[in-house]
Protein backbone atom coordinates (compact mmCIF):
# COMPACT_ATOMS: atom_id res chain seq x y z
CA UNK A 1 0.00 0.00 0.00
CA UNK A 2 3.02 2.19 0.63
CA UNK A 3 4.32 1.42 -2.82
CA UNK A 4 0.95 2.70 -4.03
CA UNK A 5 1.12 6.05 -2.42
CA UNK A 6 4.91 6.50 -2.96
CA UNK A 7 4.22 6.45 -6.67
CA UNK A 8 1.32 8.96 -7.06
CA UNK A 9 3.88 12.26 -7.13
CA UNK A 10 5.76 11.14 -10.24
CA UNK A 11 2.80 9.12 -11.73
CA UNK A 12 0.91 12.73 -11.47
CA UNK A 13 4.12 14.53 -13.54
CA UNK A 14 3.97 11.95 -15.64
CA UNK A 15 7.80 11.21 -15.26
CA UNK A 16 8.98 8.17 -17.78
CA UNK A 17 7.74 4.80 -16.51
CA UNK A 18 5.95 6.03 -13.34
CA UNK A 19 2.46 5.73 -14.80
CA UNK A 20 3.56 1.91 -15.12
CA UNK A 21 5.09 1.62 -11.95
CA UNK A 22 1.82 2.89 -10.17
CA UNK A 23 -0.82 1.07 -12.32
CA UNK A 24 1.59 -1.75 -11.39
CA UNK A 25 1.57 -1.37 -7.65
CA UNK A 26 -2.60 -1.44 -8.16
CA UNK A 27 -2.87 -4.38 -9.98
CA UNK A 28 -0.32 -6.39 -7.24
CA UNK A 29 -2.43 -5.43 -4.50
CA UNK A 30 -6.04 -6.19 -6.92
CA UNK A 31 -4.29 -9.56 -7.62
CA UNK A 32 -2.53 -10.10 -4.00
CA UNK A 33 -6.47 -9.93 -2.92
CA UNK A 34 -8.00 -12.24 -5.26
CA UNK A 35 -5.02 -14.88 -4.63
CA UNK A 36 -5.72 -14.88 -0.66
CA UNK A 37 -9.39 -14.29 -0.92
CA UNK A 38 -10.35 -17.00 1.20
CA UNK A 39 -7.99 -15.42 4.02
CA UNK A 40 -10.03 -11.95 3.69
CA UNK A 41 -13.36 -11.14 4.53
CA UNK A 42 -15.69 -11.16 0.75
CA UNK A 43 -17.36 -7.66 1.02
CA UNK A 44 -14.39 -5.61 2.20
CA UNK A 45 -12.01 -7.40 -0.33
CA UNK A 46 -14.80 -6.91 -3.01
CA UNK A 47 -15.13 -3.25 -2.36
CA UNK A 48 -11.24 -2.71 -2.42
CA UNK A 49 -10.79 -4.68 -5.34
CA UNK A 50 -13.51 -2.48 -6.94
CA UNK A 51 -11.70 0.95 -6.67
CA UNK A 52 -8.96 -0.64 -7.24
CA UNK A 53 -10.08 -1.66 -10.53
CA UNK A 54 -11.60 1.87 -10.99
CA UNK A 55 -8.40 3.78 -10.62
CA UNK A 56 -6.29 0.96 -12.36
CA UNK A 57 -8.29 1.27 -15.56
CA UNK A 58 -7.80 4.99 -16.14
CA UNK A 59 -4.15 4.47 -15.30
CA UNK A 60 -3.91 2.07 -18.18
CA UNK A 61 -5.44 3.52 -20.90
CA UNK A 62 -2.49 6.17 -20.03
CA UNK A 63 0.17 3.72 -20.13
CA UNK A 64 -1.23 1.82 -22.67
CA UNK A 65 -0.94 4.96 -25.11
CA UNK A 66 2.94 5.96 -23.89
CA UNK A 67 3.80 3.04 -25.25
CA UNK A 68 1.76 2.74 -28.08
CA UNK A 69 3.25 5.97 -29.27
CA UNK A 70 6.69 5.35 -27.83
CA UNK A 71 6.52 2.05 -30.12
CA UNK A 72 4.92 3.76 -33.00
CA UNK A 73 7.95 6.51 -32.90
CA UNK A 74 10.18 3.35 -32.46
CA UNK A 75 8.71 1.90 -35.71
CA UNK A 76 8.63 4.41 -37.49
CA UNK A 77 12.40 5.24 -37.41
CA UNK A 78 13.37 1.85 -37.85
CA UNK A 79 11.88 1.66 -41.25
CA UNK A 80 12.57 5.60 -42.09
CA UNK A 81 9.17 6.68 -42.51
CA UNK A 82 9.37 10.52 -43.98
CA UNK A 83 8.78 13.22 -41.75
CA UNK A 84 5.50 14.09 -42.86
CA UNK A 85 3.91 10.83 -42.56
CA UNK A 86 5.60 10.01 -39.23
CA UNK A 87 4.23 13.53 -37.87
CA UNK A 88 0.79 12.42 -39.20
CA UNK A 89 1.12 9.29 -36.93
CA UNK A 90 2.69 10.41 -33.89
CA UNK A 91 1.62 13.62 -33.14
CA UNK A 92 -2.57 12.28 -32.76
CA UNK A 93 -1.23 9.60 -30.50
CA UNK A 94 0.60 11.90 -28.32
CA UNK A 95 -2.40 13.99 -27.92
CA UNK A 96 -4.45 11.07 -27.31
CA UNK A 97 -2.04 9.96 -24.39
CA UNK A 98 -1.92 13.62 -23.21
CA UNK A 99 -5.53 13.51 -22.74
CA UNK A 100 -5.63 10.04 -21.17
CA UNK A 101 -2.65 11.33 -18.46
CA UNK A 102 -5.07 13.63 -17.84
CA UNK A 103 -8.09 11.84 -17.46
CA UNK A 104 -5.65 9.75 -14.99
CA UNK A 105 -4.32 12.92 -13.26
CA UNK A 106 -7.60 13.82 -12.24
CA UNK A 107 -9.19 10.87 -11.27
CA UNK A 108 -6.22 10.29 -9.19
CA UNK A 109 -6.99 13.95 -7.24
CA UNK A 110 -10.63 12.92 -7.03
CA UNK A 111 -13.04 12.28 -3.93
CA UNK A 112 -13.17 8.75 -5.37
CA UNK A 113 -9.20 8.70 -4.58
CA UNK A 114 -9.64 9.88 -1.74
CA UNK A 115 -11.99 7.19 -0.53
CA UNK A 116 -9.58 4.70 -1.89
CA UNK A 117 -7.05 6.68 0.58
CA UNK A 118 -9.14 6.08 3.35
CA UNK A 119 -9.53 1.86 2.43
CA UNK A 120 -6.14 1.49 2.48
CA UNK A 121 -5.42 3.49 5.29
CA UNK A 122 -8.24 0.90 7.12
CA UNK A 123 -6.83 -2.35 5.54
CA UNK A 124 -3.01 -1.31 6.78
CA UNK A 125 -4.34 -1.13 10.64
CA UNK A 126 -6.76 -3.79 10.85
CA UNK A 127 -7.24 -5.74 7.52
CA UNK A 128 -10.50 -7.77 7.88
CA UNK A 129 -9.18 -11.80 8.31
CA UNK A 130 -11.11 -14.48 8.13
CA UNK A 131 -10.69 -17.29 10.34
CA UNK A 132 -8.08 -18.93 8.05
CA UNK A 133 -5.61 -16.00 8.22
CA UNK A 134 -4.75 -17.94 11.70
CA UNK A 135 -3.58 -20.83 10.18
CA UNK A 136 0.64 -21.29 9.79
CA UNK A 137 1.32 -18.54 7.34
CA UNK A 138 4.52 -20.43 5.20
CA UNK A 139 1.37 -23.31 4.52
CA UNK A 140 -1.16 -20.80 3.53
CA UNK A 141 0.87 -19.23 1.46
CA UNK A 142 2.32 -22.63 -0.15
CA UNK A 143 -1.39 -23.30 -1.27
CA UNK A 144 -2.06 -19.98 -2.76
CA UNK A 145 1.18 -20.23 -4.99
CA UNK A 146 0.01 -23.66 -5.88
CA UNK A 147 -3.54 -22.70 -6.95
CA UNK A 148 -1.90 -19.48 -8.91
CA UNK A 149 0.30 -22.13 -10.72
CA UNK A 150 -2.33 -24.77 -11.74
CA UNK A 151 -4.41 -21.73 -12.67
CA UNK A 152 -2.13 -20.50 -15.07
CA UNK A 153 -1.00 -24.24 -16.28
CA UNK A 154 -4.52 -24.42 -17.30
CA UNK A 155 -5.45 -21.02 -19.33
CA UNK A 156 -1.85 -22.13 -21.01
CA UNK A 157 -3.81 -25.57 -22.07
CA UNK A 158 -6.87 -23.57 -23.58
CA UNK A 159 -4.52 -21.94 -25.84
CA UNK A 160 -6.70 -23.13 -29.29
CA UNK A 161 -9.49 -20.75 -27.64
CA UNK A 162 -9.40 -17.01 -29.39
CA UNK A 163 -9.67 -15.98 -25.39
CA UNK A 164 -7.18 -18.19 -23.77
CA UNK A 165 -4.28 -16.01 -24.66
CA UNK A 166 -5.36 -13.17 -23.05
CA UNK A 167 -6.88 -15.40 -19.72
CA UNK A 168 -3.17 -16.85 -19.86
CA UNK A 169 -1.58 -13.43 -19.19
CA UNK A 170 -4.05 -12.55 -16.82
CA UNK A 171 -3.35 -15.81 -14.71
CA UNK A 172 0.58 -15.44 -15.77
CA UNK A 173 0.33 -11.69 -13.64
CA UNK A 174 -1.47 -12.81 -11.00
CA UNK A 175 1.04 -15.73 -9.99
CA UNK A 176 3.93 -12.73 -10.64
CA UNK A 177 2.23 -10.94 -8.15
CA UNK A 178 1.19 -13.12 -5.50
CA UNK A 179 4.95 -14.42 -5.79
CA UNK A 180 6.63 -11.11 -5.50
CA UNK A 181 4.14 -10.36 -2.40
CA UNK A 182 5.57 -13.24 -0.25
CA UNK A 183 9.06 -13.30 -1.75
CA UNK A 184 10.33 -9.83 -0.88
CA UNK A 185 11.14 -7.51 1.64
CA UNK A 186 9.46 -7.16 4.28
CA UNK A 187 7.64 -10.56 4.36
CA UNK A 188 10.28 -12.80 2.82
CA UNK A 189 7.97 -15.88 3.91
CA UNK A 190 8.94 -18.05 0.61
CA UNK A 191 11.97 -18.71 -0.76
CA UNK A 192 13.92 -19.93 -4.31
CA UNK A 193 11.28 -22.04 -6.01
CA UNK A 194 8.35 -19.20 -5.65
CA UNK A 195 10.69 -16.79 -6.80
CA UNK A 196 11.25 -19.00 -10.08
CA UNK A 197 7.78 -19.60 -10.19
CA UNK A 198 7.34 -15.72 -10.13
CA UNK A 199 9.78 -15.37 -12.52
CA UNK A 200 8.05 -17.99 -14.88
CA UNK A 201 5.16 -16.07 -14.88
CA UNK A 202 6.55 -12.59 -15.60
CA UNK A 203 8.31 -13.83 -18.43
CA UNK A 204 5.03 -15.25 -19.54
CA UNK A 205 2.75 -12.16 -19.33
CA UNK A 206 5.67 -10.03 -20.73
CA UNK A 207 5.76 -12.89 -24.16
CA UNK A 208 2.10 -12.39 -24.79
CA UNK A 209 2.07 -8.33 -23.80
CA UNK A 210 4.75 -8.02 -26.34
CA UNK A 211 2.78 -9.84 -28.44
CA UNK A 212 -0.73 -7.96 -27.47
CA UNK A 213 0.95 -4.45 -27.79
CA UNK A 214 2.65 -5.03 -31.76
CA UNK A 215 -0.96 -6.39 -32.69
CA UNK A 216 -2.47 -3.31 -31.06
CA UNK A 217 -0.14 -0.91 -32.64
CA UNK A 218 -0.29 -2.82 -36.25
CA UNK A 219 -4.04 -2.22 -36.21
CA UNK A 220 -3.83 1.31 -34.86
CA UNK A 221 -1.68 2.24 -38.45
CA UNK A 222 -4.03 0.38 -40.59
CA UNK A 223 -6.65 2.38 -39.39
CA UNK A 224 -4.90 5.42 -39.18
CA UNK A 225 -3.31 4.52 -43.00
CA UNK A 226 -7.02 4.53 -44.31
CA UNK A 227 -5.63 2.26 -47.45
CA UNK A 228 -2.17 4.31 -47.82
CA UNK A 229 0.70 2.20 -48.78
CA UNK A 230 2.73 4.56 -47.18
CA UNK A 231 2.59 2.90 -43.34
CA UNK A 232 2.57 -1.20 -44.99
CA UNK A 233 6.29 -1.41 -43.65
CA UNK A 234 5.57 -0.41 -40.45
CA UNK A 235 2.79 -2.68 -40.28
CA UNK A 236 4.73 -5.35 -41.52
CA UNK A 237 7.34 -4.54 -38.62
CA UNK A 238 4.52 -4.49 -36.28
CA UNK A 239 3.32 -7.93 -37.58
CA UNK A 240 6.89 -9.20 -37.17
CA UNK A 241 7.56 -7.94 -33.83
CA UNK A 242 4.45 -9.88 -32.87
CA UNK A 243 5.24 -12.99 -34.05
CA UNK A 244 8.90 -13.09 -32.63
CA UNK A 245 7.22 -12.82 -29.02
CA UNK A 246 4.79 -15.52 -29.14
CA UNK A 247 7.92 -17.81 -30.58
CA UNK A 248 9.39 -17.10 -27.16
CA UNK A 249 6.10 -18.55 -25.95
CA UNK A 250 6.73 -22.54 -25.45
CA UNK A 251 9.89 -21.86 -24.13
CA UNK A 252 8.35 -19.37 -21.13
CA UNK A 253 5.43 -22.28 -20.82
CA UNK A 254 8.35 -25.04 -20.29
CA UNK A 255 10.15 -23.27 -18.10
CA UNK A 256 6.80 -22.66 -15.63
CA UNK A 257 5.59 -26.24 -15.68
CA UNK A 258 9.35 -27.58 -14.84
CA UNK A 259 9.26 -24.84 -11.66
CA UNK A 260 5.30 -25.74 -10.96
CA UNK A 261 6.14 -29.77 -10.76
Amino acid sequence: MRQIQDGVPAALADEPDAVHGLRTSVRRLRNVLAAFRKYVDKEPAAELRSRLKEWGDVLGRARDLEVRAEQAAEAAEAIGLDAASRAALLDPLRATHAQAHADAARWTRSDRSRDLDRLLAEWAAAPPLTERASRPAKKAARRVVRRQADRTLDAARRLDDPEAAHELRKAARRLRHTCDAITRPPVELLGRRTKDLGSAGHSIQSVLGDHRDALLLADHVREHANGSEAYDAVIDLCQERALTALSDLPTALAVLEANAR
